[in-house]
């Protein structure tokens, strides 16, 4: 609802011609002026003054330099004798004033009436005072309307001692806001006469100021209606906006949980493909050398004497193939996609030598076709875990194998250099496309020499890789037609 309301009677009644006030100022009135220009003020207050001076009463004024200066020179047009009479003119800046009892944004009651009590002890000589002040239109001028309306009622506390009547004037312009309502409304209960704008006051008969009245009347109703419909559409959008607030913040908390549960069920799938990539290509190269002892076995059986060695011999085969089929299986699984990270466990230092001829002696018995040479420049000591290594190096010598000239020696080459410990493996034949190059080691990128039959699902380079950083180490590979190629793992020596 509005803070508009009518002003009460008690405080509010005007003389009967608003043009002629100031010259009918009573003894003890506190009267206020509302303004629109500074040229009416002026008019205004120096016909106050003079009034007082005509009657004898010593002036007091508190105003900005500029008013004060207009003033005066209004009082020396209209009563040359009179305003010269300087000993009865008490001149005094608004804002000095204001400071001298001011206690951060709230006059002081007691500075107040010191401030007060001296003044006008000074001022009227035993007898009354007239008074004209502006400094509660400085204080709403500074947006402290609070402190405008306490000055006020000091001032009405203050008539109640000393004798004086007093006139404020404040700029209507200031008073736009609808908050300033309720200010405007206290500031007008706190004086004996509201005295209205030159607009009103300029009115020269009663029935155009009646007029007038039912007219402001008129605009206030309606003001009054606009601001409750105003108020009521603006309770109706905010109630929007907080339906919409919660509605988001719902909204924000479902897709946040929606984000959590992707992200658990996306980790544990690359979890649950990481194992089976690496398990199914990781079980295939040992299951070789296991199904290629079997058959060879089974080629050295004779007879009788070896039926039952024989059928032994045909089971291991049997299950060989078929876990062959579930490998191949458990890598279609994961053929979609391999998450990020190895685990790697049980690292210790240790000679590599053993662990690589491991290594390439079960290479030799499943290709025993193939030449696959050994080198080491002992001592060739590595800080690594043991499976994992063993997983590098069957993985690349493997690699070199399926890639690498069947008419060419494979060379398995272990050094020690510069505090790391290398473990390389070197082929002939067709060397890697250089589009291959930069994606060598990403899984399900075939890493093949031109001209080879793809073999596998391009895991294992993938998976080295990922050891040998687990490990610190760093993985390298040089490819060209003259000089082969060569994978080298890198391990910290310890």
């Amino acid at each position: 609802m509005s803070n508009l309301v009518p002003f009460p009677a008690s405080r509010t009644t005007a003389p009967d011609h608003l043009g002629d006030y100031p010259d009918q100022v009573g003894a003890d009135d506190h009267a206020v002026q509302f303004y629109d220009s500074d040229t009416y003020l002026v008019g205004v207050v120096s016909r106050f003054l003079l009034a007082g001076l005509q009657g004898g009463e010593p002036i007091i004024v508190v105003a900005t330099p500029a008013h004060r200066a207009a003033f005066m020179a209004r009082l020396e047009e209209l009563a040359p004798e009179l305003a010269l009479a300087g000993d009865r003119i008490t001149l005094l800046d608004a804002r000095e004033t204001l400071a001298r009892f001011m206690v951060g944004d709230a006059p002081d009651p007691d500075a107040f009436r010191s401030v007060i009590a001296d003044l006008i002890a000074r001022t009227a000589g035993g007898g009354r005072v007239r008074a004209y002040g502006e400094m509660v239109d400085l204080l709403w001028q500074d947006g402290n309307a609070s402190a405008a309306v306490r000055l006020e009622e000091l001032w009405n506390e203050a008539q109640e001692s000393y004798g004086f009547s007093l006139l404020c004037a404040y700029v209507m312009g200031r008073f736009y806001k609808e908050g300033d309502a309720s200010h405007f409304l206290q500031v007008c209960q706190a004086h004996t006469h509201v005295i209205p704008t030159e607009e009103f006051g300029n009115l020269d008969t009663p029935h155009a100021r009646l007029r007038e009245i039912s007219v402001l009347q008129q605009r206030a109703r309606a003001l009054e209606t606009e601001i409750q419909h105003r108020q009521e559409l603006e309770q109706a959008l905010r109630e929007a906006l907080t339906e919409r607030t919660r509605a988001e913040e719902e909204l924000r908390a479902c897709v946040k949980r929606e984000k959590e549960a992707r992200e658990r069920a996306e980790a544990s799938d690359a979890f649950k493909e990481m194992f089976l990539g690496i398990l199914g290509h990781d079980l295939r190269n040992p299951l070789n050398t296991v199904l290629t002892t079997a058959r060879i076995m089974q080629i050295s059986a004779d007879g009788a004497a070896d039926g039952e060695r024989g059928r032994r011999l045909e089971r291991i085969v049997s299950s060989g193939v078929r876990m062959q089929r579930m490998i191949a299986q458990l890598l279609d699984v994961a053929r979609a996609r391999l998450a990020e990270g190895i685990p790697v466990t049980g690292a210790a230092t240790q000679d590599l030598t053993p662990l690589a001829e491991k290594i390439v002696d079960e290479a030799r018995a499943a290709h025993p076709a193939r030449r696959i040479e050994l080198r080491r420049q002992p001592p060739c000591l590595a800080h690594v875990d043991a499976d994992r290594f063993e997983q590098v190096a069957s993985n690349l010598i493997g690699n070199a194998i399926t890639h690498g000239d069947p008419g060419q020696p494979i060379t398995v080459a272990l050094s020690a250099v510069d505090g790391m410990t290398t473990f390389s493996v070197h082929n002939f034949g067709n060397p890697i496309d250089p589009s291959l190059m930069p994606v060598i080691f990403d899984p399900f990128k075939r890493g093949a020499q031109s001209g080879a039959r793809p073999d596998g699902l391009g895991l294992g380079l993938y998976i080295v890789e990922r050891i040998v950083i687990a490990h610190g180490g760093r993985m390298e590979v040089v490819s060209s037609a003259q000089s082969g190629t060569r994978f080298t793992a890198s391990f910290p020596s310890g």
